[in-house]
């Protein structure tokens, strides 16, 4: 799954990291202290049924699941990553901050 938006228009992806895996971890929250966790794991079929399997054992039927990965921010036009190589991002966006800066203080100034 991705997500897309458009931010001062320029498109960015919301992607997973190639080098990442979905990893899920659980905890038990019966009401009697049970204390019961899964530890992470990265089958989610295999959590699922630890999660299962300590329901059978314990009558306990509420848990909270974590979902975690490494996601990373791309561009979706190759035209604009390339105007990022050739012009440093952190110093556009130092540029354009600036000059929002001056615009505001020419408002108040008015």
């Amino acid at each position: 799954m991705s997500l897309t938006r458009v931010l001062r228009g320029v498109a960015y992806r919301l992607l997973r990291h190639p080098d990442s895996c979905l990893t899920m971890t659980a905890r038990c929250m019966s009401g009697d202290g049970c204390g019961w966790e899964l530890g992470a794991t990265t089958d989610l079929d295999v959590g699922g049924v630890e999660i299962l399997m300590h329901t059978a054992e314990t009558g306990h039927a509420i848990f909270t699941r974590t979902l975690e990965d490494i996601a990373c921010v791309a561009l979706t036009r190759t035209q604009e990553r390339a105007d990022r190589v050739r012009s440093p991002w952190p110093e556009a966006v130092t540029r354009q901050r600036e000059d929002d800066v001056e615009v505001e203080h020419t408002r108040a100034e008015t």
